[in-house]
């Protein structure tokens, strides 16, 4: 297959991103949000698909349906110079049926994205060389995934999760180029033996009378489709920041004796004494960090509360946390309002099932994908004293 250079201006102005379901396996984060609003790092996960597409597309149409006012509400008639409009799924039968309620709204090439993926825009330059053309990923394990079947160069189909994949078998990351000649042959897919329409199948239908491309992703794909997902992609995105320089509100409040290390990011926030920061770390505005507190490779949000004497490794807090004096918290997140007493304790260990499926392009260990804290869900409280298992998954 011919591989051209991504230097090249891409052609293609037009995105579609699905983001129409409820998504259940994230709970408890998408109990009151949907799942695009899933914060990362101080913005939506959404949010952070749309950064890649800044200089490529000038129009971008998201298929919505659950909760999908709180999308438009957020995010408006436009992000970034480009024009969103929305498309609503009211029957959600498969991601097939996602992309065929965008008929009649898009007439171009476009991209096709999963609203819960991170993505990188050099693969969105690599799938826009060819009229059809879709991403590969080299996993550890495609059995967990779509395999490419590849004859001559092309792809013909997709094996979904075979049993026996081939030793370099190509997963299906779903980063796609399209145009709008698939709105047609969308018609002709079958429901699946799950009675939805499946957009795999897409590929085999385009592939009897035309040539289907593949490029194998260079950037990162992080999915986003659990709890411990949503961890990894905010300490993924973390690390990617590690690469801008510190920056301290000169409105923050830094105490006697504290210690920071490496990259750091401290809004107007209030640090006790003899803290010790590690970055990569963010502390947003209206944190406060109580005295002696070590916070390494962490993200607090706005309002956080943290008491005296406590240990954050790995783990994200979102707006308005509150925890008590000499807790600890390793790779565990939690939700917004949500609480811990005095002396709880949070310790991360190994898990080697599942496998992480995440391509961090190497910013992220393996070890540090496969380790688990807890996840206190929105307005959870954790009482003084008390220790959760590795793993827990808490809330109403």
């Amino acid at each position: 297959m011919t591989h051209t250079s991504a230097s090249l201006p891409c052609q293609t102005r037009h995105a579609i991103i699905l983001a129409a379901g409820e998504s259940k396996r994230t709970r408890p984060l998408t109990l009151h949000r949907p799942k695009p609003l899933i914060p990362l790092l101080g913005k939506p996960l959404l949010a952070h698909i749309l950064d890649e597409l800044v200089g490529l597309v000038e129009r971008v149409t998201l298929v919505v349906g659950y909760r999908a006012d709180d999308i438009q509400a957020y995010f408006g008639s436009t992000y970034r110079g480009m024009q969103l409009q929305y498309v609503y799924q009211q029957t959600i039968n498969g991601t097939a049926g996602a992309l065929q309620v965008a008929a009649g709204v898009v007439n171009e090439p476009f991209f096709m994205l999963y609203g819960d993926n991170l993505i990188s825009q050099v693969d969105l330059l690599a799938v826009s060389r060819q009229r059809y053309c879709m991403s590969a990923l080299r996993v550890e394990d495609p059995r967990a995934f779509g395999v490419l079947d590849i004859v001559d160069g092309r792809v013909v189909r997709i094996i979904e999760k075979p049993a026996n994949p081939a030793p370099n078998a190509l997963a299906n990351p779903g980063i796609y180029h399209f145009d709008e000649a698939v709105f047609s042959a969308l018609e002709l897919i079958q429901p699946s033996p799950r009675g939805e329409y499946e957009l795999t199948d897409l590929i085999a239908i385009l592939a009897q009378h035309n040539d289907v491309g593949y490029a194998v992703c260079t950037g990162h794909w992080i999915p986003v489709g659990t709890p411990w997902d949503a961890l990894n992609a905010t300490l993924f995105l973390l690390e990617r920041r590690a690469g801008q320089r510190s920056l301290i509100n000169p409105a923050a409040h830094i105490g006697h004796g504290c210690e920071i290390s490496g990259p750091v990011w401290i809004g107007q926030a209030q640090l006790g004494a003899n803290c010790r920061i590690v970055g990569p770390a963010l502390i947003d505005d209206g944190a406060y960090i109580g005295a002696g507190c070590l916070i390494e490779r962490s993200t607090l949000g706005s309002g956080v509360f943290l008491g005296d004497g406590c240990t954050l490794e790995d783990s994200a807090l979102t707006a308005e946390t509150r925890i008590g004096t000499k807790v600890l918290a390793q790779s565990s997140l939690f939700d917004n309002n949500a609480e811990a007493g005095n002396d709880a304790q949070m310790p991360r260990c190994q898990f080697d099932d599942p496998k992480p499926v995440a391509y961090t392009a190497g910013l992220l260990p393996q070890t540090t994908l496969c380790q688990r804290g807890a996840v206190l869900g929105a307005g959870m409280s954790l009482p003084a004293g008390a220790t959760l298992e590795p793993g827990t998954v808490l809330f109403s």
